[in-house]
């Protein structure tokens, strides 16, 4: 038996899922590569109450293949939950459990290896190859160890690093961290009499309602708060209409793509609000917290400040304590507030590996921005003539849509993967997923 050969740098949800999908395909012979030494999934931010902000469906391999072992309801099923599920009535699942679904997902996928770090990807032409060489990371019982790998094709899902902005790396202070930290630092926070929360969408949203429930009555009428910064407009929601979350299916993605480039960029620049935003029942238990703390005129502990912008941080010399410069954007007027800690929760940035763009001009082919060009396929395009495949699972939004990091999008992308994989379509690739039209309608009339 010929067996096409594969292999897959990142180990996130969608490359695990990737792997959980090839469980039933014994004729590609995949490995999946990742430098951590297990499955972890924003380790920082598996808060108690924090849930998906999608629905249970999208976990591995449903949306392609409902019936699979590895779904989240024989997960449920396998840990005696499915009852107790049953009767929780969400659709939006803890975002620990979900962790702890893919770690056990993990554990049964022998493609996955972890704790290898890939070093470098060249392409051999004589041989028509990709060469990937590998390191055992830090901490293992191989550590050092090297190894190499010759594949036909790639998957790349290399994630995203936390967003630093200036004044977040000039300071040095164990109390001014990225929200990626927040789990961790959360006892000595709890320590602290002023917490500072910069940032406007979610992980800001749940820091926020973290610290505020952690405050009692007695801290706060002694003078213990959460000040909340944001340079945005308000804290509003994002998008969850019915209709509106249709830009998260196959159907949208597929008429994003057809759009020119420079159309793409345009439209991608301004449908922030379509997953940077708030979720509705976050912003709507940080306001009843409020509203029930403030009867009789108590302090609630939580402070907010829309339009301000955080240009520097510093330690007061007279105080000690921490002071941040801030920007008022409507106002145009300078201030500094005081605090113990800032969390910045101000996002993430695609962390391409040096390795990756060394390929650009000779085997990957760029845009006049020198960006990828990722196909409706998902293969990145060659300029060169090698027959290979580079699948890249989640590239910025301009590329596949805004739908392109959501877990509910990666099943159907996988399952069109394997197909291209095997040649063949070994997963039915459903049509008609939205109820809108993206494109101009079959009956219409054009001008002529």
């Amino acid at each position: 038996m010929n067996k096409k050969i594969a292999d897959i740098i990142g180990i996130g949800p969608f490359n695990l899922g990737l792997a959980a999908l090839l469980l039933e395909h014994h004729t590609i012979q995949a490995k999946f590569l990742e430098r951590k030494h297990e499955f972890q999934w924003h380790k920082g931010l598996l808060l108690s109450g924090a849930t998906l902000q999608v629905p249970f469906f999208a976990d591995l391999v449903t949306m392609a293949d409902p019936c699979h072992r590895l779904s989240y309801l024989n997960y449920l099923h396998q840990h005696d939950r499915l009852y107790q599920f049953y009767y929780y009535e969400h659709f939006l699942i803890p975002r620990v459990e979900y962790n702890h679904y893919c770690r056990w997902a993990a554990t049964q996928l022998p493609s996955c290896h972890f704790g290898e770090h890939v070093d470098n990807v060249t392409y051999d032409a004589k041989q028509d190859h990709f060469v990937v060489d590998s390191t055992s990371a830090s901490g293992g019982k191989t550590q050092g160890e090297k190894k190499q790998y010759r594949s036909t094709n790639l998957a790349i899902s290399i994630g995203t690093r936390p967003n630093i902005p200036k004044w977040l790396s000039e300071s040095n202070h164990p109390l001014v961290k990225h929200a990626a930290e927040f789990a961790s630092l959360q006892q000595a926070l709890a320590q602290c009499q002023k917490v500072t929360v910069v940032g406007s969408g979610q992980s800001a949203a749940e820091c926020v309602l973290a610290l505020l429930r952690s405050l009692t009555p007695t801290k706060v009428a002694a003078g213990a708060g959460v000040r909340w910064i944001s340079r945005s407009a308000g804290f509003h929601p994002m998008e969850s209409s019915k209709l509106g979350q249709e830009c998260f299916t196959p159907a949208y993605m597929q008429y994003f793509q057809s759009l020119s480039r420079e159309k793409r960029r345009d439209i991608s620049g301004n449908q922030g609000l379509l997953y940077k935003g708030i979720s509705y029942s976050t912003i709507a238990d940080i306001y009843d917290l409020l509203y029930e703390r403030s009867i009789g005129g108590k302090p609630t502990g939580l402070s907010l400040h829309p339009n301000c912008e955080v240009e520097a941080i510093a330690k007061n010399v007279q105080s000690g304590a921490l002071e941040i410069k801030c920007l008022h954007t409507q106002l145009a007027q300078r201030f500094a507030l005081e605090t113990d800690a800032v969390i910045a929760a101000v996002g993430y940035v695609h962390d391409w590996p040096q390795w990756l763009t060394q390929l650009k001009g000779s085997v990957l082919a760029t845009d006049s921005n020198e960006d990828f060009i990722v196909q409706e396929d998902f293969t990145a395009l060659r300029c060169d003539a090698g027959l290979g495949r580079i699948f890249i699972q989640n590239s910025e939004i301009f590329q596949q849509g805004v739908g392109s990091p959501d877990l509910g999008i990666g099943a159907n992308r996988n399952a069109v993967i394997i197909n291209q994989l095997l040649g063949r379509e070994a997963y039915r690739i459903a049509s008609g997923t939205a109820f809108q039209t993206y494109g101009i309608p079959e009956d219409a009339l054009l001008d002529r």
